[in-house]
């Protein structure tokens, strides 16, 4: 699967801290982004995996992203994710939690069911979920 690819490189604000893979909102004035926190926010990015530029820890030890950070945020292209909920049918829609409600998934995370979800918009699934749980996912601009 070959496509343009946009790939920015945007800091990290807010207090709480990122990793690969993670889905971020970008900021109204789009000059940074955040981690998702709530609300229903749309203008969403997926963090690439990148060895270099993390300055902080997530709550397991792990390099992680965090405020003021540059990260490599793409938001057109295909990427591999892990999304919460296994995709069975590559129509389904792509969502990412935004609210804490019935499921225990970290908000920011991607499923195929709209549960405390909002829609990713200009987001499909490439393909259903493979053995090791992960997925590609074609993004289309935000």
């Amino acid at each position: 699967l070959t496509t343009k690819e946009v790939v920015l490189s945007l800091p990290l604000s807010g207090l709480v801290n990122v990793n690969d893979g993670d889905v971020v909102v970008r900021t109204t004035d789009g000059k940074s982004v955040k981690s998702v926190t709530g609300a229903t926010p749309t203008r969403f990015g997926v963090v690439v995996r990148n060895g270099v530029g993390k300055s902080g820890k997530d709550t397991a030890g792990n390099e992680a992203y965090q405020l003021g950070d540059i990260l490599p945020i793409k938001t057109i292209g295909t990427i591999w994710v892990k999304p919460n909920a296994p995709v069975t049918d590559i129509t389904a829609k792509v969502y990412v939690k935004t609210a804490n409600g019935t499921t225990g998934a970290p908000l920011g995370s991607l499923s195929s069911t709209a549960a405390d979800g909002t829609e990713f918009p200009n987001a499909s699934w490439e393909t259903v979920t493979n053995p090791e749980g992960l997925a590609i996912l074609r993004l289309r601009g935000a």
